[in-house]
């Protein structure tokens, strides 16, 4: 048989392949892409989104794209709500319900949504580059 009809009837990549290396490309857009829509537009359902994208992808090579961007985002959202809702109910618990609080509540929040909405776009940045992530590594 010639290797020109066992290749087309060879379902899979080889390795390097350019469609894997667009795919892989293409998931780390689109979790950089739901990351920031969970911080910007839709909190709760983009989230829910990411969450699907880490089960079914974030578990692959750590070294891949997709993988790595995957991680990044879902860990750097989980880490994200936790310090905006710990801190921000902290300051609240800590200096009450006075006008001085609310001040250092709503700065504390714009200070920290701000930094995460920038990793975002850092994040996103370096996807559409297809580099990896650098820091946090997890």
């Amino acid at each position: 048989m010639p290797s020109s009809v066992a290749s087309k009837h060879n379902p899979r990549k080889p390795y390097g392949s350019t469609s894997v290396k667009k795919e892989q490309q293409a998931l780390a857009q689109q979790a950089e892409g739901w990351y920031l829509c969970n911080l910007l537009v839709l909190p709760g359902i983009s989230f829910l989104f990411l969450l699907r994208l880490f089960l079914k992808h974030g578990r692959g090579d750590k070294s891949s794209l997709a993988t790595n961007h995957i991680r990044q985002t879902f860990f750097m959202s989980l880490l994200g709500g936790g310090l905006v809702a710990s801190g921000c109910v902290s300051l609240y618990m800590l200096l009450g319900n006075t006008p001085n609080g609310w001040m250092w509540v709503i700065m504390y929040f714009t200070l920290v949504h701000t930094s995460f909405v920038l990793w975002g776009l850092i994040g996103l940045a370096w996807a559409v580059a297809k580099k990896n992530v650098l820091f946090p590594n997890f």
